[in-house]
């Protein structure tokens, strides 16, 4: 029988438990059938398939830490997006995504699309889990210098104030901007102006 084992993280506990029943008969019916990949993945056990939205609450495969113990190299992220969050499936085609629309039949074949390409290459599928950040990671990753930037624009202050605080060109300080906003994911100055606004977590 194979090690696998899955995992849902999001709020929509209606959506979860039907996804949680389809995932489970879906499960047995790979344990009862002699698939070619099968040999494939129990040469990977055990598994860990982690179901997970992109809501800030669920965290991202960097934080995650699995209740079976399940090393990171043997965790499958699958992202269950929303119809505004689509676009991720086409600009990371590596990532494994369902769909909220996804019927039965379709979730039951991205599964096995996954899995197969999970026994394939299974370090492409750790890489591309990795992709989406939370927010806790993503200001983690954040330098000191582009924290302290931050912490200072979210008072107020000009690129021109920051430098001259800093002892630093105005440019400097717009590239620490630049470099945080890329980190942050965020491709506007309003967006970031925003997320200022809300308590980024900067401290």
């Amino acid at each position: 029988m194979l090690n696998i084992r899955f995992t849902l993280l999001g709020n929509d506990k209606f959506y979860q438990l039907g996804l949680r029943l389809l995932v489970e008969d879906y499960l047995n019916g790979l344990n009862a059938s002699r698939r070619g990949y099968s040999a494939d993945l129990q040469e990977l056990e055990p598994i860990e398939i982690i179901f997970r939205t992109l809501e800030e609450g669920c965290g991202c495969a960097r934080c995650y830490q699995s209740p079976y113990q399940t090393p990171r190299h043997r965790q499958m992220t699958v992202l269950i997006l929303n119809d505004r969050e689509a676009h991720y499936a086409h600009k990371h085609p590596a990532l494994f995504c369902i769909n909220r629309r996804d019927d039965d039949a379709v979730i039951r074949s991205k599964l096995q699309l996954a899995l197969e390409r999970f026994c394939q290459q299974p370090w492409v599928a750790l890489h591309a889990s990795g992709i989406w950040k939370c927010r806790q990671c993503r200001i983690a990753a954040l330098s000191h210098c582009e924290k302290k930037v931050l912490r200072l624009m979210s008072t107020g202050m000009s690129a021109c104030t920051i430098a001259g605080m800093l002892h630093r060109s105005q440019k400097t300080i717009s590239a620490h901007k630049r470099s945080a906003m890329r980190k942050l994911n965020v491709n506007k100055s309003t967006e970031l102006n925003k997320m200022l606004l809300n308590q980024l977590g900067l401290g």
